[in-house]
């Protein structure tokens, strides 16, 4: 992977999130966060693979240039043609939080399936924006003036559906809010899936894995103090106090809640007594 070769992955990741969005290319970014966990990961060969879906998707909308037809055209070969769908099984499996993964096995859940709706949409020229719903991702595809279901097979729902649709989920007790069907930002689309990430690790007791993700996390959002301590726990539970007093000083830089910064004092002073040798 030439291009990538000189660079780990963690760096490229925080190239990606320092751009601003509309810059951003949220596939390499997936990719890039996909690499820690996939080392041997080609960024390159999924990213042609995603130009290669777009390719046939051109060659199978024919001559027609209506935004729309394609839009129907990129539904219909995603997930009738080659099949990608939602998976029913083991959902809370790491992998379905990969991208490379899912273009592998052609199943994932709605996130990924979505980031990867994005970047084959992105590639045909169609405006399209993933859609942070609660409980649920979708994207929303302007040119059919509709809300896209990646995870049921691109099912095309109105507004009144995604509402209904959350509701089947959460319960009728949701209050809706026409925000939720708000554009979600590329950082904001990986900091959700890293979010998916951190609660399979927390319940899974993967500890190196969790703080890696806590770190990235950390990068999309630097000033979050919970995130902070949820670090430095998972390190003290590591065994590395350095690297936790490290995250509670970070921590305190960062911070303008007093109450953070007086909890991550009070932390670090436990932290250093601990390590002191009795008298």
């Amino acid at each position: 992977m030439p291009e990538f070769a000189q660079f780990d992955f963690r760096t490229l990741f925080a190239q990606q999130i320092s751009l601003p969005d509309n810059e951003m290319d949220l596939q390499k970014a997936a990719l890039c966060l996909a690499g820690e966990e996939f080392p041997d990961l080609d960024v390159e060969e999924y990213l042609a693979r995603l130009d290669k879906i777009a390719g046939s998707v051109r060659s199978q909308a024919g001559t027609t240039a209506d935004p729309g037809d394609i839009a129907r055209e990129l539904n219909h070969y995603l997930f009738e043609a080659e099949g990608y769908s939602g998976i029913s099984s083991d959902y809370y499996n790491r992998e379905n939080s990969f991208l490379n993964r899912v273009m592998d096995t052609k199943v994932g859940i709605p996130i990924t399936l979505s980031v990867l709706y994005l970047g084959v949409a992105k590639r045909l020229g169609l405006k399209c924006y993933g859609v942070g719903m609660p409980g649920h991702f979708l994207v929303n595809v302007q040119e059919l003036d509709l809300y896209m279901d990646p995870y049921h097979s691109g099912q095309l729902l109105s507004a009144s559906d995604c509402r209904r649709l959350a509701q089947s989920m959460l319960g009728q007790g949701i209050e809706w809010n026409d925000s939720f069907l708000a554009p979600t930002s590329s950082k904001m689309v990986l900091a959700r899936m890293l979010n998916n990430l951190r609660h399979i690790y927390s319940h899974g007791r993967n500890l190196d894995q969790l703080a890696s993700v806590l770190e990235r996390m950390l990068l999309i959002d630097e000033s979050n103090g919970s995130l902070y301590k949820e670090l430095a726990s998972c390190q003290v539970k590591m065994g590395k106090r350095d690297l936790a007093i490290g995250t509670l000083q970070s921590l305190i830089r960062q911070s303008s809640d007093e109450q953070d910064i007086a909890a991550a004092n009070s932390l670090i002073d436990r932290l250093l007594q601990a390590q002191r040798p009795e008298d």
